[in-house]
């Protein structure tokens, strides 16, 4: 039972899945790519192609990952955006990101995973990111397929402050409102921050990177 996912873990005793999202049920590079493409074009100008921003952009989200806070402003200045646009082209490229709609697809063996879970578990989702674009994500991967909407957390729809390794899912999650016990759950996720929050909960930690040795 579950046990090709990790067999460390008691899976007689789980009633309860929960995943992260990017990095973990998608590749977040297929997303980055689609919306760096799109905000490249923006900055882009008879000096600098929207392909060579384009890798510019890519090598900084590679070096720095996706939190880092200074990739439009740095664009901005290196494509030599006048310093009284550069306020105005910086907030347009942060609109674009988000609030972008991406083509996004589960991959055939994380479908498998969640299609053959579902079967078994009650399904939880915690993203991280601003609501809008989180909730775009969703409805491009069509993950309401398997979770109930009411088993769906988006850090963005609650404020600053709510992000993993916050605890405050816990309150809102349907799956919460029953009796549970902490160890009969299991969190997915791909970074230190998924990982710290299922230890802040007490639930069992899945690092979908070694199931599938990715990295």
């Amino acid at each position: 039972m579950m046990k090709y996912l990790c067999n460390e873990i008691p899976w007689e005793r789980i009633k309860a899945v929960g995943f992260d999202m990017d990095g973990t049920i998608y590749d977040e590079y297929d997303f980055i790519y689609q919306v760096y493409q799109s905000i490249a074009n923006t900055f882009s100008n008879s000096n600098h192609s929207s392909t060579s921003i384009l890798k510019s952009m890519l090598k900084k989200w590679l070096e720095e990952g996706s939190s880092y806070p200074y990739i439009f402003s740095e664009i901005a200045v290196s494509t030599g955006c006048l310093q009284s646009e550069q306020e105005k082209k910086i907030h347009e490229a942060l609109m674009l990101f988000r609030n972008f709609k991406p083509e996004l697809q589960i991959s055939q063996r994380i479908r498998f995973l969640l299609e053959d879970l579902k079967e078994k578990y009650e399904l939880f989702l915690v993203s991280d990111g601003s609501s809008a674009l989180q909730w775009n994500k969703i409805k491009a991967l069509n993950l309401e397929n398997y979770f109930n909407k009411q088993n769906i957390f988006v850090s963005g729809d609650f404020g600053k402050g709510a992000e993993k390794p916050n605890l405050m899912s816990l309150d809102f999650l349907k799956v919460f409102k029953k009796e549970l016990q902490r160890d009969e759950v299991v969190f997915v996720g791909d970074r230190f921050a998924d990982e710290n929050y299922s230890k802040n909960a007490g639930f069992n930690f899945i690092n979908i990177d070694s199931v599938f040795n990715r990295k």
